[in-house]
């Protein structure tokens, strides 16, 4: 590290050490950037090093491929609530696609005791359900790359993926439902409910085992589309809670850089009051209120990646490979 770089955040904790000589003074700046750096980087973390980070400290020493090497490797490990909360909504499209899978429609009909009308809808809902698990497993990403931006376009495409998949499955979803009566929804409603599935079960552990399978695709059919459920509390904590302070210091920003990262965050806190006024409750008692629900989640959401996308990519193009990295474990 130059001596240029490090000069600015050393001079009053370096005062009294520019009296000794100058090469007692190196090797206390050396020393005490090192501990400065360490504690601005790793505070939230105990003050214990990432893999990441320690594998950048190794590199040290070695040919400039192996390190752009490692480097490329590091920019793939991202830390802190906007990297989880993005990962997550990634993750969630493929595992809408398993969910749908999963529902149990042959439960659905013993507890429904559907007839003949009823037993045509479950079906086409069922034919829905399925189409829309195929048509997720081949839209949905499925890697999360490294560079945040590039992290927004794999949530966009998500959340399209499968807003598209519950505007397919919801009309079949509001007829199976609507051609029940009273009683076939409130035994839905009590059999379906995970609060009431530990229900007994007579027989061996093959049997107990099969019975607990049945119960975790009931629980996930009572809880409908809210796979995604808290996707907005997520990423409205996320975008308001950006460690401002550590990624100044961490990443080490220029005063233009310093400006494009301000703008980010001023759009990220704009796009979190946004959010939190657009999204609605998730209160909804039944699946079709549910779906519904969530469908106006989802397209907040999608409002807000969209308004924090050019910010957020101006900023990351505007850092240096090294400062990427940094970033990637600031974050």
């Amino acid at each position: 590290m130059s001596r240029t770089g490090i000069l600015p955040a050393l001079l009053v904790v370096t005062l009294m050490a520019c009296l000794a000589s100058s090469a007692e003074a190196r090797k206390s700046r050396s020393r005490h950037q090192h501990a400065h750096d360490y504690s601005a980087r790793f505070d939230d973390d105990n003050r214990r090093p990432s893999h990441a980070q320690s594998r950048e400290t190794r590199t040290e020493g070695r040919s400039p491929r192996a390190d752009e090497s490692a480097k490329a490797a590091n920019a793939t490990v991202g830390g802190g609530p906007f990297t989880a909360v993005i990962d997550g909504l990634v993750r969630a499209c493929l595992q809408q696609a398993a969910q749908f899978q999963s529902w149990p429609f042959d439960d659905i009909a013993r507890i429904a005791a559907p007839d003949d009308r009823q037993r045509g809808a479950l079906e086409e809902l069922r034919s829905a359900a399925a189409a829309a698990a195929e048509k997720l497993s081949a839209d949905c990403p499925k890697e999360v790359s490294a560079p945040a931006w590039v992290r927004l376009d794999a949530v966009e495409q998500s959340v399209d993926a499968a807003s598209s998949a519950f505007a397919a499955v919801e009309p079949a979803l509001q007829s199976f439902y609507a051609v029940l009566d009273d009683e076939q929804k409130a035994r839905l409603l009590r059999e379906l409910t995970p609060s009431n599935g530990q229900a007994r079960v007579d027989g061996g552990p093959a049997e107990q085992g099969e019975w607990r399978d049945r119960q975790r695709g009931k629980n996930e059919a009572a809880a409908g589309a809210n796979r995604w459920s808290g996707i907005c509390e997520g990423l409205v904590a996320a975008l308001r809670g950006w460690p401002t302070s550590e990624i100044e210091r961490g990443v080490r920003l220029s005063e233009p850089q310093r400006v494009a990262f301000y703008e980010f965050v001023t759009s990220s806190l704009k796009a979190a009051e946004t959010l939190a006024r657009a999204c609605p409750a998730d209160t909804a008692l039944t699946p079709v209120g549910r779906m519904a629900v969530l469908r106006v989640r989802l397209a907040a959401v999608r409002e807000a990646t969209t308004a924090i996308h050019p910010a957020l990519r101006r900023f990351y193009e505007a850092l240096d490979q090294e400062q990427r990295i940094r970033f990637a474990i600031t974050r």
